[in-house]
């Protein structure tokens, strides 16, 4: 209020600059009143238009609920507009007091902003309410469920949640509990682990290394490693393993997911996986296919960038990463320390079994880090993430350069990144990053031009079918253009089609699929588990909808059904028909 000029009434006008005289208020076929016409009606309403005007602008930001805008202005216009004619007919000479002005603002403007905790607080509870499944059919309603029911069907005791918005951390919430059969429930500092995603977390790391002229991405590997080489090859001859194809899942290794310890039991170390000895499980790194022509995954790759770190630095890859990354980001609630420091096991929640059985000793360890022994909670990884995404868009150097950064986010083969998977272009281009380690599941998720983004953490090996709900849930909250539901239509075959499927497979031994026919649908009894209903995709392959499943149908060259394919978040068995 007090910067409204005060001066006499008759020196007003020539302390005004007035707006050129085509300015007008007027919309919706109210009429139109230029600035030197209010003045002139009375002076009270320019100072109204003057501080309304700059009211309109609130109406515009995201503190105002979206389509209000327009109302507000409609509005305005309207009793600006009999004010007018009122201080015309009138000639009233009294200029009305500012809080009669202050009391019209909060009528027109204040009730129908919300701030920006309130649209955040309709956000969450959107994503709570809201989670959706992977697939819906044509002409219905996607059912929206809540977080509780989806964690309960699939008993995923907790789970970490922590949204980008605006390249900040727009809220971190955690649901559930840390350990089934306790109440002790999951906040978002708890610790969980970050699987496949401590590879972005490492490849972030090397590519500091690759600034300071410590590593060169696009040499032979061996070239940097001193305690240990990998193996010559056939394949090897002409082209080497670098780095790069190290970092993107492209360097020819055999696709193998490293197991976990658990606490207690003899740890193999990194060398020892290197090497393929006891106490691993590994077979050793060899090269298998030229490196650079194929994407395969492979955990043995990050063993041997683990090693390379350690041999650059003359440092164990914990600390490494510790003063190269978690540091400067101030990620303080991350480790790739093996075993977990007192002062974290304190914050770690349990892994939990698909059965909902907590994991004995409540992890395993992961001796390759940089593979997949980070723990960490969403809100610190978010931190990772904003990073690389500001980076990326030359708005931060903490770590890396933009160019780094960028290289970083480019294809290499296929969707591989360094460290991270690329889907779309432009504006809709997104990395992300998922892993699981005994009874972990977790995601990331960024898009860089958006400034947008999610890290979801569970503790259980169920987590990622809750997961993709959740991302479907947060997707459709956000406008994101990715992860939203498929749309199927329903469809009946002759009976005749059926009927040649019905019987009973084994996946193996004490796995057996019974299959019968229900009206337009399969239904299917896994050994143990309660039935579900499969609906026709075509002549041979149906799908389930809770959770989603594929089953395709294996017939011989003479049109017997002899077995079939199931296909479940991209692994697939095959069960032969023994009945």
């Amino acid at each position: 209020m007090n910067d409204v000029p005060s001066v006499p009434i008759g020196d007003f006008e020539n302390t005004l600059s007035f707006p050129s005289e085509e300015t007008s208020l007027g919309q919706g076929g109210f009429p139109h009143i230029s600035p030197r016409e209010m003045y002139h009606a009375h002076p009270s309403l320019l100072t109204v238009f003057s501080i309304t005007q700059s009211a309109r602008s609130i109406t515009q930001s995201d503190s105002c609920h979206h389509g209000f805008a327009d109302a507000y202005n409609a509005n305005f216009d309207r009793e600006m507009s009999v004010w007018y004619k009122v201080c015309r007919e009138r000639k009233m000479k009294r200029l009305p007091s500012l809080g009669y002005i202050f009391c019209l603002l909060v009528i027109l403007v204040f009730p129908n902003c919300e701030t920006e905790g309130s649209l955040t607080r309709k956000r969450i509870d959107a994503v709570e309410d809201g989670l959706l499944r992977t697939v819906v059919f044509k002409g219905e309603n996607p059912e929206r469920m809540k977080l509780s029911d989806r964690m309960a069907f699939y008993r995923v005791p907790g789970v970490s949640i922590a949204v980008i918005n605006k390249s900040a951390i727009e809220w971190a919430q955690g649901y559930g509990v840390e350990r089934i059969g306790t109440d002790l429930s999951v906040t978002p500092d708890m610790l969980f682990q970050a699987a496949s995603i401590s590879q972005s977390v490492a490849a972030w790391g090397i590519l500091h290394l690759v600034e300071l002229g410590k590593i060169d991405l696009d040499v032979d590997v061996n070239a940097h490693l001193k305690s240990w080489k990998i193996p010559a090859s056939s394949v090897t001859r002409e082209t080497k393993t670098t780095p790069r194809h190290l970092l993107s899942h492209s360097a020819g290794l055999i696709s193998l997911k490293l197991a976990g310890y658990p606490f207690g039991k003899t740890m193999p170390t990194v060398l020892d996986v290197l090497q393929g000895q006891k106490p691993s499980d590994s077979p050793g790194v060899y090269v298998y296919n030229e490196p650079g022509t194929e994407v395969q995954y492979s955990e043995l790759g990050y063993a041997v960038l683990h090693q390379l770190l350690e041999d650059i630095e003359g440092k164990p890859f914990h600390q490494v990463l510790t003063e190269t990354v978690f540091q400067p980001l101030q990620m303080n609630q991350s480790t790739f320390e093996i075993p977990l420091p007192d002062i974290m096991r304190t914050k770690a929640v349990a892994g939990h079994t698909r059965q909902g059985d907590p994991v004995k000793e409540g992890w395993f360890y992961y001796p390759v880090a940089a593979a997949s022994g980070l723990w960490s909670t969403s809100s610190d990884l978010c931190l990772f993430v904003i990073d690389v995404m500001k980076t990326a868009l030359g708005q931060s150097q903490t770590v890396v350069s933009p160019e780094s950064a960028r290289m970083m986010l480019a294809p290499q083969l296929g969707n591989q990144g360094l460290g991270v998977e690329i889907f779309d272009t432009g504006e809709n281009l997104y990395f992300s990053q998922r892993g699981s380690t005994e009874g972990y599941e977790c995601c990331m998720v960024a898009y860089p031009s958006r400034g947008q983004g999610v890290v979801i953490m569970a503790n259980s090996g169920n987590g990622a079918y809750l997961i993709d709900e959740i991302l479907r849930s947060i997707s459709d909250a956000y406008k994101w253009p990715h992860f939203i539901p498929e749309i199927k239509t329903y469809y009946r075959l002759d009976p005749s089609v059926y009927a040649q499927y019905v019987g009973t497979y084994e996946v193996r031994p004490d796995y057996i699929l019974n299959v019968t026919h229900e009206d337009y649908y399969l239904v299917i009894q896994p050994t143990g588990q309660a039935p579900t209903k499969f609906f026709v995709e075509s002549q041979s392959t149906f799908f389930s909808i809770d959770p989603y499943i594929q089953i395709q149908f294996l017939k011989d060259t003479a049109g017997s059904v002899t077995g079939l394919l199931l296909t479940q978040r991209g692994q697939t068995s095959e069960a032969r028909k023994i009945e």
